[in-house]
């Protein structure tokens, strides 16, 4: 338990570094901004092709079809269980209903659980939650946009899936199912000359270099955003709710759920680690683009970011025991 904690401070230090910066107007809104489209379009792109194509294999990501299945699964009980509370909160605004009704659905479901399972289990783990958000993806532009205006999934929503992360995602599987055909045959495919052999390892060795910044980078803008907060909008009834549905409930209910899956003690752990988190900081833009209850948004972030600090690893500590296994057997 104290190995995860651990983890979560070293987190939280790396998150503090971008507040003070943000504090000291070392950084701006407008570096802020320029760096998350940075992260976006180079960074987290650059790790996810490097940790696809150096852990898994075709075969190996159709046997943990499982993460994505299941990572979808925590944001849909998220979804249902923020639509049965909506009536609570008829005596509040439509905006205020669908940025909680938001907050329940999506988590911070990539780069948080990124950072903690690179730190407490490797490199292997970056692997396994990057094909799991794939689910989230899916989630986020259909049920996620519907929760945020109200209305109707849009074919609007579902071309916002046309993302950089996406297409690398989809580029290390189109990379991975070319090799697996290739190994179906024998000869001069197998064998590229040397040459060409070095001009992809560097490739994939740049690729991973740059993908390396993601972490960092992350959690600097993290921290930048969270140094914009108000405090006034905290502690309120509803919020206090919000806290308890996205830390407590959601996950019970998300995890009970997972139970009825096949799945390995790695990919276990992975999607735990997922229901588990606060919720996500780009909430706070989204609830900004779609027009809904910003002050919520900010405030929800702030807040759930500082109880997870518990929350975390009491949900490890309950239901995800000791490691059982190498994640050798799940990305190999």
């Amino acid at each position: 338990m104290y190995d995860i904690v651990f983890q979560i401070v070293a987190i939280f230090l790396m998150i503090s570094a971008g507040f003070f910066a943000r504090r000291r107007k070392v950084i701006d809104e407008t570096f802020n901004q320029q760096l998350a489209k940075l992260l976006m379009n180079l960074f987290y792109p650059c790790l996810i092709l490097s940790a696809m194509l150096k852990n898994f294999t075709i075969a190996s990501l159709l046997a943990n079809w499982t993460l994505p299945a299941g990572c979808a699964m925590i944001m849909i009980t998220g979804w249902c269980l923020g639509r049965l509370v909506l009536p609570l909160l008829r005596h509040r605004s439509s905006e205020f209903q669908r940025s909680f009704h938001f907050q329940c659905t999506m988590n911070n479901y990539s780069f948080l659980p990124i950072m903690l399972m690179s730190g407490f289990i490797g490199p292997q783990a970056v692997a396994l939650v990057i094909f799991a958000s794939l689910g989230a993806e899916l989630v986020m532009w259909t049920l996620g946009v519907q929760a945020l205006t109200g209305k109707r999934i849009s074919r609007q929503s579902c071309r916002n899936l046309l993302s950089m992360p996406m297409a690398a995602l989809g580029s290390a599987m189109l990379l991975l199912t070319i090799h697996a055909l290739l190994t179906q045959f024998n000869g001069s495919l197998l064998q590229p000359h040397p040459v060409m052999a070095k001009v992809g390892d560097m490739l994939l060795r740049t690729c991973q270099k740059i993908g390396e910044a993601t972490i960092p980078v992350a959690a600097i803008i993290c921290g930048s955003r969270l140094a914009t907060l108000q405090a006034e909008h905290l502690f309120t009834p509803p919020l206090v709710g919000l806290l308890g549905m996205r830390l407590l409930i959601i996950p019970a209910v998300a995890l009970t759920l997972l139970t009825l899956l096949p799945l390995t003690t790695p990919v276990w752990q992975v999607l735990l680690i997922i229901a588990a988190q606060p919720c996500s900081m780009t909430s706070v833009s989204l609830t900004c683009l779609y027009k809904t209850d910003e002050h919520l948004a900010a405030a929800a972030v702030f807040v759930t970011h500082i109880a997870c600090l518990a929350t975390i690893p009491f949900w490890w500590q309950v239901a995800g025991g000791r490691i059982l296994g190498s994640l050798q057997s799940c990305v190999q």
